[in-house]
């Protein structure tokens, strides 16, 4: 019995992660001279190739940094373009605020560069997570006073939108020993209520199906959270808890 579940809950987190979809920007007027002309980040050297602005998914191209440390990024817009950059730290599929690391608008014409860092939270969880860097004209893809538009699936007007993948690697030893507090579900398998805790203060508990989207959020302030799967389809779950030590991903199993 647990072998077979075993082979059954691989499957579906397989099946998770590959279904699981990013919402995306929109440009209604498209882009011509308004979108990114290059990026260098770490290790990724891109530049638009023929396809012009139709591609933004460049997840195969990746970067390592430690957590705690700092993301040197060099882009290179037309003209009057803003830039802002999101990291999926949660690995949520989707870019909260909190995971906004940079936003600004001052453009030029033709092209202007912005050369800048962007910081890692110390005790980032070793793993890959998606980068989102948009290019917006007129705008800095950040700030609701925008017209032009605004936020990481935002309605522009014109500019560009490129995704890459960014790898945390490690992080010192103080970091790493409180991103590995331990987090407890019980009972595993469940088909009613269960209980979650932590060996730190939980902050916020988010619960996502087996094809990534988002069933139930909740804030904490204490490192113990009562659920009820009753009402959810059988399946596989994982819950992502984040703690004031780190984040930590735990699957759940609902009969």
């Amino acid at each position: 019995m647990e072998k077979r579940y075993a082979l059954l809950f691989s499957a579906l987190l397989t099946g998770a992660c590959s279904q699981a979809q990013y919402c995306s920007p929109t440009f209604d007027f498209g882009c011509f001279s308004w979108n990114a002309q290059s990026i260098l980040a770490g290790t990724i050297d891109w530049t638009p190739g023929a396809d012009d602005c139709s591609t933004s998914d460049y997840t195969s191209l990746s970067t390592s940094v430690n957590a705690g440390d700092d993301l040197g990024i060099t882009v290179v817009n037309g003209n009057w373009c803003g830039c802002a950059v999101w990291v999926d730290l949660d690995n949520s599929t989707s870019f909260e605020d909190s995971e906004n690391l940079y936003y600004i608008y001052v453009g030029g014409s033709p092209s202007y560069p912005y050369d800048f860092n962007i910081s890692i939270p110390s005790g980032t969880p070793t793993g890959n997570y998606r980068m989102r860097i948009i290019s917006p004209w007129g705008s800095d893809g950040f700030s609701t006073a925008n017209t032009n538009g605004y936020g990481p699936c935002g309605a522009y007007q014109y500019g560009s939108f490129n995704d890459f993948t960014l790898n945390v690697v490690g992080s010192n030893s103080v970091d790493e020993a409180a991103a590995v507090a331990p987090v407890r579900i019980a009972p595993n398998p469940a088909n009613g209520v269960f209980t979650v805790t932590a060996g730190a203060t939980m902050e916020e508990v988010t619960v996502l199906d087996a094809q990534g989207r988002v069933v139930e959020r909740h804030r904490v302030a204490g490192d113990r959270l009562v659920l009820d799967a009753q009402a959810w389809t059988s399946g596989v779950y994982v819950l992502q808890v984040r703690t004031t030590a780190g984040v930590s991903s735990q699957r759940l199993f609902v009969d």
